[in-house]
C-alpha cells in the first residue's frame, strides 16, 4: 500500500511539473509571438486608417486652475503644432502608446497629453490643431473652454500646496532695480517640480541662481516656504503686466486604496515605491507695475545714470612727488542700485597733470534686495611742472529714489607737492661773443684708424671655398628654425573662441560638481554645465534656459527631437530636486553626474 501511495504521488507530481512546463512554454511563446509581430506593425499600421480626436477632462475651469488636453492618434504616429493656443500655458506630459492585435491585425494608438492653464477668464477656445501623421496634415476640432471665477474659492489655510508671486516696489522708477519673487508653499511632499518663469516684457532680467528655502508657519500651519528671485530693471515707463508664473509639481500620497492580491506576498519589498504622484499645476496672478519716468534735470554736472542709493569717495595714493613721477587717484562709487552702469566721474584737472585712466574694477552682489556692491575707477596722475599744484573735488550726479530727486556726490581731493626732477638745477649754457665765435682748423694727420689700412696686394689672402653640403645646410638653417618655432606657436596656441570658452566652462563645472558633495553648489554646478551645453550646441552665449526654452533651442539647432527631449528631461530633474528639497542621495548624485556627463559630451560632438 505505501508502494502505491507513494507512485501516486510520484505521478501527481509529474503531472504537475508538466503542467508548469506547459504554462511556462505558452508564456514563452506568447513573449516572442509579440517580439515576433511587433517589427510587422508598420506595415499593418501603414495599411490602417488614420484617425484623429482632441479631448478634455472637463470643460469648465477656475482661474489657475489646469485642464488635462488629450490627442489620440489612431494608426499611426505623429507631431502636434502647439503654436495656435495663445489663451492657455501649455504643460506637456509626455506620450503615451498601445498596440492592440484585433482578427490578426494590429491597431496601434498614440495619445500626446498636455496640462492647460487658461491666461484669462471668459468663454476661450482650444482652436483646430495641426497634426502632421505619415504625411499627413490633419487638424483636430476645436473645443470651447469657460473660466469663471469661484465665488467661494477657499483660502491657504485648507491647501496643500499653493504659490504667491510679489514685486518689491511696484511703483519703481525707470532704471530703478526691483526684484520678482515667486514663492512656493507646501505642506505635504512633492516631487518632479518643474518652474515656468513669466515673460518679463519691458525689463531686463537677471535670475538669482541661489534660491532659499525654510520652514515657516502660515495661518497655524508648519510649511515649507521656498522662493525663487529675479531683479528686474523696467527700461520703459508706464504700466508694464508681469505674465503668470506657473509651477508643474507631483503631490506624492500613499497608494492606500490599493487592493492587495495574492501576489503581494511574493512582491512586498520595502524598496519598491507603494506612492502615487499626483500631478498638479499651480499659476500666479498677474502683476502690474507702474514704471514712473526719471523728472528733467537741470544740473551743471553730467548725470551719471545712476539709480539707486550711492556714497562716493576718492582718494590720492602720493601727493609729495617729482616731476615726471606718477601717483594714482582712486574715486570709489558704492550703494545699492544700478551700480554696473555706472560710468566714471568727470575728472577737470589743471594742464600741468597728465592723466592715464585704467580700466575700472567693480564688486558686485546680486541677493534678493537687488544690485549691490562698488565700482572703482583708478587714474594715473603724472605732473609736468614744479610747485603746488591743487586739484579740484569730484563730482558725480545720480538720482535717489528714497528722495525721488537728483543728488550730487562730491569728494575733495588733495593738492600735489611737485618737487624738480632730477637734472633740471643746472644752469642754462652762455650764449655770447665768445660762443657765436667759430675758429677754423686746418685737416691735420693726427694719427693712424683704428684699424691700419692695407696697401699692398700680400693683404689679399686666398680662403678655401665652403663645401657645398655645408652651404645648403647653412641656407635650410634659418628655414628650418623658423619652420620649427611656427609649429611649436601653432601647437600652444590658444584657443579664444566663443566654443573653446564654453567647451572650458563645461569642462570646470562638471569638474567642480565631481569635487563637492554639498546639495547647493553640485546641482548649481550641474545646471551651468549642462545650459552651458545647450548654449555651445546652438552656437551661442547665453544664461538660464527652462526645459521648455533648451528644447525649442536644441530643436531650432538641427537636434534630433529624442535628444532634445531627453536634455529637457535631465534640466528637470536636476530643477525638480534643487527646488523641491527632495533627497539627494549617493545614488541621485552619481546618476545625476553621469548623465549630466554623457549629455555634455553628445551636445559638445
Amino acid at each position: 500500500m505505501k508502494s502505491t501511495g507513494s507512485k501516486n504521488n510520484n505521478r501527481s507530481q509529474e503531472r504537475a511539473g508538466a503542467i508548469l512546463t506547459v504554462l511556462r512554454s505558452c508564456l514563452l511563446a506568447g513573449i516572442l509571438l509579440t517580439v515576433w509581430v511587433s517589427p510587422g506593425l508598420s506595415q499593418t499600421e501603414a495599411d490602417s486608417a488614420v484617425s484623429i480626436r482632441a479631448h478634455v477632462d472637463r470643460t469648465r475651469v477656475v482661474p489657475g486652475e489646469a485642464l488635462q488636453f488629450n490627442i489620440t492618434i489612431e494608426g499611426g504616429e505623429g507631431t502636434v503644432d502647439l503654436q495656435e493656443l495663445p489663451d492657455f500655458t501649455v504643460f506637456p506630459q509626455g506620450t503615451s502608446t498601445s498596440v492592440r492585435i484585433i482578427n490578426g491585425s494590429a491597431a496601434r494608438r498614440e495619445t500626446h497629453t498636455y496640462l492647460l492653464i487658461a491666461q484669462r477668464s471668459g468663454q476661450l477656445l482650444i482652436p483646430a490643431l495641426t497634426v502632421q501623421v505619415q504625411g499627413q496634415a490633419l487638424q483636430t476640432d476645436p473645443i470651447a473652454i469657460a473660466v469663471t471665477p469661484q465665488p467661494d474659492a477657499a483660502g491657504t489655510e485648507h491647501k496643500e500646496v499653493w504659490v504667491e508671486n510679489a514685486v518689491s516696489d511696484p511703483q519703481p522708477f525707470v532704471g530703478q532695480p526691483i526684484t520678482y519673487t515667486f514663492t512656493l508653499y507646501q505642506t505635504v511632499r512633492v516631487t518632479n517640480a518643474a518652474f515656468q518663469p513669466p515673460a518679463f516684457d519691458g525689463f531686463s532680467v537677471e535670475e538669482i541662481q541661489e534660491r532659499d528655502s525654510e520652514r515657516t508657519v502660515v495661518n497655524g500651519r508648519e510649511c515649507v516656504m521656498t522662493r525663487i528671485h529675479y531683479i528686474l530693471i523696467p527700461s520703459q515707463t508706464g504700466d508694464l503686466t508681469i505674465a503668470p508664473a506657473a509651477l508643474q509639481l507631483g503631490i506624492v500620497r500613499a497608494d492606500v486604496q490599493r487592493r492587495r492580491t495574492p501576489f503581494d506576498d511574493f512582491f512586498d519589498d520595502p524598496l519598491l515605491n507603494r506612492n502615487r504622484v499626483e500631478t498638479k499645476v499651480l499659476q500666479t496672478a498677474p502683476l502690474t507695475v507702474q514704471v514712473k519716468p526719471l523728472p528733467p534735470y537741470a544740473g551743471s554736472t553730467p548725470f551719471s545714470g545712476l539709480v539707486g542709493r550711492f556714497t562716493m569717495n576718492a582718494a590720492v595714493q602720493d601727493t609729495a612727488l617729482n616731476v615726471g613721477d606718477s601717483t594714482t587717484l582712486t574715486v570709489t562709487v558704492q550703494g545699492q542700485g544700478n551700480i554696473m552702469d555706472a560710468r566714471a566721474p568727470a575728472l577737470h584737472l589743471p594742464d600741468s597733470i597728465k592723466t592715464y585712466a585704467d580700466a575700472p574694477t567693480e564688486e558686485i552682489r546680486r541677493t534678493a534686495e537687488g544690485y549691490s556692491g562698488k565700482k572703482m575707477y583708478r587714474t594715473a596722475l603724472v605732473p609736468l611742472q614744479a610747485g603746488t599744484t591743487e586739484l579740484p573735488e569730484v563730482r558725480l550726479a545720480y538720482f535717489d529714489v528714497a528722495q525721488a530727486d537728483y543728488r550730487i556726490l562730491t569728494a575733495p581731493l588733495p593738492a600735489l607737492q611737485v618737487q624738480p626732477g632730477a637734472g633740471e638745477q643746472g644752469t642754462a649754457p652762455a650764449v655770447g661773443a665768445d660762443a657765436r665765435t667759430t675758429r677754423q682748423q686746418s685737416v691735420a694727420f693726427t694719427g693712424r684708424d683704428i684699424l691700419p689700412l692695407k696697401e699692398g696686394v700680400e693683404a689679399l689672402q686666398s680662403h678655401q671655398p665652403m663645401a657645398w653640403p655645408f652651404f645648403l645646410l647653412w641656407i635650410a638653417a634659418p628655414a628650418a628654425a623658423f619652420g620649427i618655432l611656427m609649429t611649436v606657436q601653432h601647437l600652444f596656441r590658444r584657443d579664444d573662441s566663443t566654443g573653446a570658452r564654453m567647451r572650458s566652462k563645461i569642462r570646470q563645472t562638471l569638474t567642480a560638481a565631481q569635487a563637492t558633495e554639498a546639495r547647493e553648489p553640485f546641482l548649481s554646478a550641474l545646471y551651468q554645465a549642462l545650459v552651458t551645453a545647450i548654449h555651445a550646441h546652438a552656437g551661442r552665449e547665453g544664461g538660464a534656459l527652462t526645459w521648455k526654452e533648451a528644447q525649442a533651442l536644441l530643436c531650432g539647432a538641427g537636434t534630433d527631437a529624442a535628444t532634445a527631449a531627453e536634455a529637457a528631461d535631465l534640466l528637470t530633474a536636476i530643477e525638480s530636486i534643487k527646488f523641491s528639497g527632495a533627497p539627494l542621495t549617493p545614488d541621485i548624485h552619481r546618476d545625476l553626474l553621469d548623465r549630466t556627463r554623457r549629455m555634455a559630451r553628445r551636445l559638445a560632438a
